[in-house]
């Protein structure tokens, strides 16, 4: 804003998945430029890795109480460490963890959310889990090596959070380079392609949509439902099809996009759904029908942006309270339920989960396990929560101290 100082971090702190090594190579190369210009910190037992630049020095798991947060960034790499760096209250929290894997601890994937909902700025190092975070926020960027211009971006919205200055005014720089990187491929690599054809159309058909470009979005995700069917994906309606909907909405065609949204009902669910957007059409309810249609193409940025005007519909704010959750927004969430008009039972639970979760992420360890434990009141289950404070203190512990052989060299 006009007039405003920027905060200037002149430190920050890395909170690893692993050792130096373990580091994808254009995270390595950018905390290395970055090593020249500030002082960085590496949480792990010493020694930290011979193949790290000198200058980076390791942070003990003591010494992070006592560390200067005030100017100082924390940079977290797994999302294991989300409850020490948010309790620790950084200048800026910016998040860079590894994309979900196949297989991993359901908390983690909880965790993975929390983190980004509450991250100044995320990095990512892989194309479908940018995607997917572009829909839920507006300060992510990708840095995956692949094209020194979209690497540099990242780079620089890095240095940006870094100053205090907001790395939006990149964001969309940075799609609009994605999405010609994309059309490039397309266009001179066509025949090349091959099995990497469908998902570069449908990726082209993202960026379009994400720069408002969203007749080249439309004629983009056609093709690529096109390519599925004759591939055999059966996918192809519910994957390449639906997200026509998406587009029409940001083309202001509500009633179409519904339509559009309704020959990919293949499920009895997906028949109800097409019943209450049918329904609230008639109502003259377009505005809620549109966020619940943005949703359902995983769309939760456009979907609240529209719930928001809506704020004094009943429905519209059970629908932000879901959005938040499935965002990882959950201080939002919790805030927005009118405690008084709770009922007994699964409501109740929801909420103390809910409060218990904020708790612990703000540091307040004792306020959440008291949450935990009135919520297991209603469903025994709840106790789970307390047992993950312990998974997250035994991991935190575990990535503390490295990778056997990390400090070694070759």
């Amino acid at each position: 804003m006009e007039g405003e100082q920027a905060v200037t971090a002149t430190s920050f702190v890395i909170f690893p998945d692993g050792g130096w090594s373990n580091l994808p190579a254009p995270f390595q190369k950018l905390f290395d430029e970055l090593s020249l210009k500030h002082a960085v910190y590496f949480v792990a037992a010493e020694p930290i890795s011979s193949h790290a630049p000198a200058a980076i020095q390791a942070l003990s798991l003591d010494q992070i109480e006592a560390f200067g947060w005030a100017e100082a960034a924390a940079v977290v790499l797994h999302p294991c460490w989300i409850q020490a760096a948010m309790a620790i209250a950084p200048k800026y929290l910016i998040a860079m963890p590894d994309s979900p894997q196949q297989g991993e601890p359901a908390l983690w994937s909880k965790c993975r959310k929390w983190l980004c909902a509450h991250s100044d700025l995320i990095i990512a190092d892989a194309e479908p889990y940018y995607l997917e975070q572009a829909f839920c926020t507006e300060h992510i960027f990708l840095l995956d090596g692949r094209d020194e211009v979209t690497d540099l971006l990242a780079r620089q919205a890095f240095s940006w959070t870094l100053s205090g200055f907001s790395p939006k005014p990149l964001v969309r720089l940075q799609q609009r380079c994605l999405a010609e990187w994309h059309n490039k491929r397309l266009t001179s690599d066509s025949e090349k392609l091959g099995k990497d054809k469908l998902p570069t159309l449908f990726f082209h058909s993202v960026y379009q949509y994400l720069i408002y470009d969203l007749e080249r979005a439309k004629e983009s995700a056609l093709a690529a439902f096109e390519l599925a069917v004759l591939e055999g994906k059966s996918d192809a309606l519910s994957m390449y099809y639906r997200f026509v909907s998406a587009i029409e909405l940001k083309q202001g065609l509500t009633r179409a996009a519904v339509q559009t949204y309704s020959y990919t009902a293949v499920t009895d669910e997906d028949r109800r759904t097409v019943d209450f957007l049918d329904e609230w059409l008639k109502e003259g309810k377009d505005g809620l029908a549109g966020a619940l249609l943005y949703r359902l193409n995983d769309d939760y940025k456009q979907s609240l942006a529209r719930l928001e005007l809506l704020e004094s519909d009943p429905m519209a704010q059970q629908l932000t309270i879901e959005c938040y959750i499935q965002t990882g927004k959950l201080k939002k969430a919790k805030d927005s339920i009118k405690t008084d008009q709770l009922k007994q039972g699964d409501e109740q639970q929801q909420y103390l989960l809910l409060r218990g979760t904020s708790a612990l992420l703000a540091g307040q360890r004792h306020e959440a396990i008291h949450s935990f434990l009135e919520a297991a009141e209603h469903r025994i289950e709840a106790l789970g929560n307390i047992a993950e404070i312990a998974a997250l203190d035994a991991a935190v512990l575990e990535l503390f101290m490295g990778p056997a052989g990390d400090s070694s060299p070759d």
